[in-house]
């Protein structure tokens, strides 16, 4: 998914997608674990402007968990070049990850 979004694991990480993984996974089931004692946790949201964002919204703690461990593990891919081309591959891979209309 990384790769068809354009990023990549910076290489000053020292991580692989098996770490971004593991983090992704202890993160979200720390939350739930947490949740079953502290119940308003998984409905907490927070007004942010994390990662340099212009605006603030609304996050969940699990959205801003997550997407700080991709932030601090993922970079932009400088040899991606966004061009007509990438767009048309990038819908096409989006399109076979949806599920077809009945």
């Amino acid at each position: 998914m990384a790769g068809l979004f354009g990023y990549r694991l910076s290489p000053e990480s020292g991580a692989t997608f098996q770490t971004l993984a593991a983090l992704l996974d202890a993160t979200m089931r720390g939350l739930v674990v947490m949740a079953l004692s502290m119940l308003d946790l998984a409905t907490h949201r927070t007004q942010a402007s994390p990662f340099g964002a212009a605006t603030r919204h609304e996050w969940s703690l699990a959205a801003l968990g997550t997407a700080s461990i991709a932030s601090a593990l993922l970079e932009p891919d400088p040899t991606i070049e966004w061009d007509d081309e990438r767009l048309a591959r990038l819908r096409q891979g989006l399109s076979r990850l949806t599920l077809p209309d009945r």
